[in-house]
């Protein structure tokens, strides 16, 4: 609980001359103004009232995922402390911790911190945004894509709920027989039980046929149901859903690659492409390695979320390939 005479000692400052000239420049939405010499607890104390001055949500940009996780921790304090800004609407927008072509898929954590922001840039229940440089530069999809990734349930409302647990866990969701962590969710006969990110406890959702009878939350530890709700937002845990039309994408991008390396065992060259020879039947060079990834449809490789030329090597490695046989990308 912030004191009353605390926020009076801090609204003073946005009654200085310097304060005031930048925010008449912000008012006016025009032009570049240059602001200097804040130190970073100024800084930080600051860019909530310049939010609020310009009157209009604002993006921050700075170096790196760790400059961004300090300053917006930061501004979250400044925020309490001056009720210059609700501290919902401060968010941040980390960048993928891995590059493109690494074989690696970006740490879960970023991934539902990314989902979760988006999703409330797209519906404006963002003031202001701290995003690295790389975050800032990534091409987005337009708001309506990021909206359709989150579901509002109501009562009374009719769902079918197989398709409900098919949608959630193409928006990263796992489906277990016991609910007790965020991200996860089961479906038991009509009742559904679901723990979407940035809630307190999971919810469960009782159906009578498509319709939602009842929402209730429930404690993950018991089991037992507590309070009613009327509502329930169920939370992305990724942007990128893995989708039928994601996955015939990878599979027209990936198809070349696993074809040109399977012409290669063909031709003899799988005892020096392949880490583990052992994998591979030493009576046909490879031969039957090579048929094995024919019969298998390259589409079906694709059992989780993969993009680009770095889900190819998952998919390999689905395939019983190791993942460095794969021809690195063009470039």
């Amino acid at each position: 609980m912030v004191l009353p005479f605390v926020r009076e000692l801090l609204a003073d400052l946005e009654h200085s001359e310097a304060f005031e000239r930048v925010r008449r420049h912000l008012s006016g939405g025009t032009g570049r103004r240059r602001v200097s010499g804040l130190t970073f607890t100024a800084r930080a104390l600051y860019l909530p009232f310049f939010v609020r001055a310009a009157n209009a949500p604002c993006v921050i940009i700075v170096a790196d995922n760790k400059a961004a996780e300090t300053l917006h921790a930061a501004v979250l304090s400044a925020c309490e402390l001056t009720g210059a800004l609700a501290t919902d609407s401060v968010l941040r927008l980390p960048a993928h911790d891995v590059l493109p072509f690494e074989n690696l898929s970006p740490h879960p954590e970023i991934q539902e911190t990314r989902a979760a922001t988006l999703w409330k840039i797209a519906t404006n229940q963002a003031r202001l945004v701290i995003a690295p440089v790389e975050a800032a530069c990534m091409k987005l999809f337009p708001r309506d894509y990021y909206r359709a990734l989150t579901l509002h349930l109501k009562v009374g409302e009719e769902y079918m709920p197989d398709m409900l647990v098919e949608h959630l866990l193409s928006v990263g969701y796992t489906k277990v027989d016991v609910v007790e962590m965020p991200g996860q969710v089961t479906l038991r006969g009509g009742i559904l039980d679901v723990y979407s990110p940035e809630m307190d406890r999971p919810v469960r959702i009782d159906f009578f046929g498509d319709e939602i009878e009842s929402i209730r939350k429930f404690d993950p530890e018991s089991q037992r149901s507590s309070s009613s709700l009327d509502h329930a937002l169920l939370l992305p845990l990724t942007e990128t859903p893995v989708t039928e039309k994601i996955l015939t994408a990878i599979n027209a991008s990936i198809r070349p690659i696993v074809e040109a390396y399977v012409e290669r065992l063909e031709e003899g060259l799988a005892q020096r492409a392949i880490a583990t020879p052992a994998r591979v039947a030493r009576s046909n060079g490879g031969a039957e390695l090579a048929g094995t990834v024919r019969r298998r449809p390259v589409v079906a490789l694709m059992s989780g979320p993969a993009a680009g030329v770095a889900g190819a090597a998952a998919a390999a490695q689905d395939a019983g390939l190791p993942a460095n046989v794969l021809p690195r990308p063009p470039g």
